[in-house]
């Protein structure tokens, strides 16, 4: 049954205010098994990967030669290789392009993604003791396995562009029992994908499939601080290389407020203009139900990011709010 408007307003709100819970449907696990796992991945991916150490997990981003994004990935070690927690529905086009320029490498992949189920805790407080978990929490960038509820469940503490916070792995047939306990003991709820869209666009903060994409790089989509400039190549380095150097990003993440005829048919890669030209992209839409409102992010031309500019996105007018 539909959310309506005074539900989804009042879980924004708690989201707002303090953390929350996120079922993460559609998010997959692909392994990476082999004694060239680590190095394959290093050179492939924009974060430093060969000094991943036991018990640290790390984002990178799988980036096409022109440098847009196929994926965010969180990394863990364990095993015999890695782990890999990808995006919603993206673990086939993840495992096709690791496939890929996998040639001479002792390296195998299994996808997992139907043996564990993800949870994520967001707007975890600057002490999260104060949270009545009932068990401690790794630091950040740290993983850690603990009882949950008499289950055994895998936490990984990152920080990821996508929004800091606590994923928990889970086997599928736990997963039920360890999200009561986490609703019911440690007093958290589950949000729905309408109050996180509104979440991320007041925080700005992009998402797989929406800003980022193979229709933008990690730096006009806001993502990057999973780039790491010192480590040397990997597929997509020089591109995106050379737009930080020479100041080339095109584009920049910008908030956006909809109105008039045709707002509340603004989709995702709808088109922003300004005087006939092409101004933007739209990438994220949800409808405020406070300020009566479609609100969104898009990827907008760096000549129109001022606060107050307007634009149009169809019949629509488009005010930038930050």
């Amino acid at each position: 049954m539909p959310l309506t408007d005074e539900q989804i307003l009042d879980q924004f709100h708690h989201a707002t205010a303090g953390p929350f819970l996120r079922t993460e449907a559609g998010r997959g696990l692909l392994r990476m098994r082999g004694n060239d796992a680590r190095d394959l991945l290093h050179r492939l991916s924009s974060a430093r990967i060969d000094n991943l150490g036991d018990g640290e997990l790390r984002e990178t981003l799988l980036t096409t030669e022109k440098g847009r994004v196929i994926d965010a990935l969180l990394v863990t070690v364990e095993e015999g290789g890695l782990r890999l927690l990808t995006s919603p529905g993206r673990t086939p086009d993840v495992h096709a392009w690791l496939e890929k320029f996998t040639i001479m490498e002792d390296c195998t992949y299994e996808d997992a993604s139907a043996t564990v189920r993800q949870v994520s805790v967001f707007n975890l407080p600057d002490d999260p003791s104060t949270i009545p978990f009932g068990f401690e929490l790794p630091p950040a960038g740290k993983a850690a396995t603990v009882s949950i509820d008499g289950h055994a469940v895998d936490l990984l503490r990152h920080d990821s562009v996508s929004g800091p916070g606590l994923r928990l792995l889970v086997v599928a047939e736990d997963s039920d029992a360890v999200l009561r306990y986490m609703e019911d003991s440690a007093g958290l709820s589950v949000i729905s994908d309408e109050a996180f869209a509104l979440w991320r666009i007041e925080r700005l903060l992009p998402a797989m499939g929406a800003e980022m994409g193979e229709h933008s790089n990690p730096l006009e989509a806001g993502a990057g601080q999973a780039v790491d400039f010192r480590k040397g190549c990997f597929i997509g380095q020089e591109v995106i290389a050379r737009l930080d150097s020479y100041d080339k990003v095109q584009r920049h993440p910008c908030r956006l407020r909809f109105s008039g005829p045709g707002s509340d048919a603004v989709a995702h890669g709808a088109v922003l203009s300004a005087d006939g030209a092409v101004a933007g992209l739209v990438t994220t839409v949800a409808f405020h139900p406070g300020e009566k409102a479609m609100l969104g992010i898009g990827l907008v031309r760096n000549a129109h990011t001022a606060p107050g500019t307007r634009l149009r996105c169809g019949e629509a007018e488009v005010e930038v709010i930050g």
